[in-house]
């Protein structure tokens, strides 16, 4: 029964209350002389909606799948209301930091890639609408472990914005990635250049990173201040000026043209940098731009992307 060790003790049922639970339910009704437990152990799981105290004091186990949904609501309660204590906590917290914080307590340096890295886990696991990134190189952790906080997030509906710079785009394989990110609910938009590595979650809170070289391990984390604003509008005005993927390749085209090589050029890659991603030979690459242009009737790649634009194919 350790399986069901684990599942109760995920829901807060201590071990010996899962050793009483699982007597009742495979023993069948008992007295409490009979389960050799204490009558306060008993009751605290009459509490948790796990057992029923019969005349005779008999107990009898609760149907495991209506015990199982009461611990549940009992744990989203208590979810509910150390959401609502999180703000006067947070007041103490403000208030009782040194004089030096406090004059400055919507900005705060986290050092260390243990460190960076627990904050982000943390920032990512209360949140509950949205985080906006802008993305480029260096990164903290590997492409594989930042999916399954993406979306381990994206189960709680929480919604991903990411503009990706072309640095970041360029990156061997990294396209094939964001194209998995986008099939699985991610909204993406890349751009030829980003100011800074940002990430806004839930528009209270902001990390920016202050990389040395190709290492994260200092961040600063801003709250709601003016700086924050900025930082959100900064977000934004990349946004609206990023070209979108499509989870039907990277952008939607028209059927007779390659969308993956498309995108790419409309991200701003070099034919180099389309051929890595795409596997191609630079010259096929070189020739296949040419025919987009030649159709589009552009003189240069970038009037080439207004045209794609203007036609509907982005």
């Amino acid at each position: 029964m350790a399986h069901n060790v684990a599942v109760l003790g995920h829901l807060g049922v201590n071990a010996e209350q899962t050793a009483v639970y699982e007597l009742l339910v495979t023993g069948g009704s008992r007295t409490t002389d009979e389960i050799g437990a204490s009558s306060a152990l008993l009751e605290s799981m009459r509490e948790l909606g796990m057992v029923r105290h019969l005349p005779g004091d008999v107990w009898q186990a609760v149907p495991p799948d209506l015990a199982v949904e009461a611990l549940i609501a009992a744990r989203e309660e208590a979810n509910r209301r150390a959401r609502a204590d999180v703000g006067p906590l947070m007041e103490l917290y403000l208030r009782n930091r040194d004089e030096e914080l406090a004059d400055n307590a919507f900005v705060e340096v986290v050092s260390g890639k243990d460190a960076v890295r627990d904050l982000w886990r943390t920032l990512l696991g209360g949140a509950r609408e949205e985080v906006c990134v802008l993305d480029q190189p260096p990164y903290l952790s590997p492409q594989e472990e930042h999916a399954e906080l993406e979306d381990s997030t994206r189960q709680r509906d929480v919604q991903w914005r990411v503009v990706y710079d072309r640095s970041a785009v360029d990156l061997p394989g990294r396209v094939t990635e964001i194209i998995e990110l986008v099939a699985a609910g991610e909204r993406a938009r890349v751009t030829p250049t980003l100011p800074f590595k940002l990430a806004v979650i839930d528009a209270h809170a902001a990390v920016l990173p202050v990389a040395s070289g190709d290492v994260i391990d200092k961040v600063l984390l801003i709250r709601p201040s003016a700086l924050l604003d900025v930082l959100r509008s900064t977000f934004e005005l990349y946004w609206d000026k990023g070209i979108p993927f499509s989870p039907g390749g990277i952008y939607a085209a028209a059927a007779d043209v390659d969308p993956n090589l498309l995108g790419l050029l409309a991200a701003g890659l070099t034919d180099e940098s389309i051929a890595r991603q795409l596997g191609l030979a630079p010259r096929t690459v070189q020739r296949r731009v040419r025919q987009l242009m030649d159709r589009c009737g552009a003189q240069t790649r970038f009037q080439a992307g207004v045209q794609a634009m203007r036609r509907g194919w982005l």
